[in-house]
């Protein structure tokens, strides 16, 4: 081989060279851009993946809090159904007293009318015999004249005539004088009746704030108690729920008589429809969760019997 033909062989291996720098280049290039879209592709495949998921759990919390709002719509619904309920048979209930207090009522008019005729008819009884005395008494003052001017007293008439007025005036002295009559005392509720024996026992009475119907029957429990003859005063309790019915509580190591009267106590209140049982203290007689707001003398722990007024006492 010549010179010319190894030179034109060394430049044509140059531009070999050359070219395959070029496309050696290019690859790079083109790796290097490939490598660059992948990498930002794959930021936004993530991003949008990651607002999706985030989304997703937005949309499920949503669904969560509006499960857990649906659920309390649907308590509130029943406890106001509950309320109205237990109002409704309050209703009743007051409006069976009402028409038992208007016969108690117009029976008492009559007994009050029928006394009054009888007064009436005492009373005229009492003027004509009295009417009559005294003209028995003008009668024998007659006769008595009568026999002085003629000068011949008549021992028979005169008995006669003592003996008539004697009578007359038995008959005045016992005929009613002319007095109103009072109407008869109405009778005493059972629980008054059965708690009246255990006068003088104390007891505080705690009824739980808010609730709607622990109010009127506390305020009807202390009356009664008042009536009986108990020292009872009342305390509104707030701070405090979960409590049914009426609880009547024993301060641990009172005297028997103390526990005779809170067992006549629940005895008395479940006759009268209230729903009424007795327990414990779970702590110390001193201490109690929430307030309490009422009288501050006497305490209201002082008393060794306590009547804690719940939802649905009836």
């Amino acid at each position: 081989m010549t010179i010319d033909e190894l030179r034109g062989w060394a430049a044509f291996m140059d531009k070999a060279v050359i070219a395959s720098l070029v496309v050696t280049l290019l690859a790079v290039v083109a790796l290097g851009l490939t490598t660059f879209l992948s990498l930002r592709f794959s930021g936004a495949v993530r991003a949008h993946d990651q607002a999706a998921f985030d989304r997703y759990k937005g949309v499920e919390g949503h669904s969560q809090q509006l499960e857990r709002e649906v659920a309390a719509a649907r308590q509130r619904v029943s406890t106001l159904e509950q309320e109205i309920a237990t109002a409704h048979g309050q209703t009743t209930a007051l409006e069976q007293q009402a028409a038992a207090a208007r016969e108690r009522a117009a029976a008492l008019e009559q007994e009050a009318a029928a006394a009054r005729e009888r007064a009436a008819a005492f009373g005229q009884a009492a003027r004509e015999a009295n009417e009559r005395a005294a003209r028995a008494d003008r009668e024998s003052a007659a006769a008595a004249t009568a026999r002085e001017r003629a000068g011949q007293p008549d021992a028979a008439e005169i008995q006669q005539r003592l003996a008539e007025l004697a009578k007359r005036v038995r008959e005045a002295a016992s005929a009613p004088a002319l007095v109103p009559v009072p109407a008869p005392a109405p009778a005493p509720s059972p629980i008054v009746a059965s708690l009246g024996k255990y006068a003088g026992t104390r007891a505080a009475v705690f009824v739980l704030d808010p609730v709607t119907d622990a109010p009127a029957a506390g305020a009807a429990i202390l009356a009664d108690l008042g009536d009986a003859g108990w020292v009872a005063q009342s305390w509104k309790w707030t701070g405090v729920a979960g409590i049914f019915g009426v609880v009547v509580l024993v301060k641990e190591g009172s005297e028997p008589a103390i526990n005779e009267a809170a067992s006549a106590l629940v005895e008395a209140l479940r006759a009268a429809g209230f729903s009424t049982t007795k327990g414990d203290w779970p702590a110390d007689w001193r201490r109690f969760r929430g307030t309490l707001d009422g009288p501050q003398t006497p305490a209201a722990t002082d008393a060794p019997i306590r009547i804690v007024i719940g939802s649905k006492p009836r």
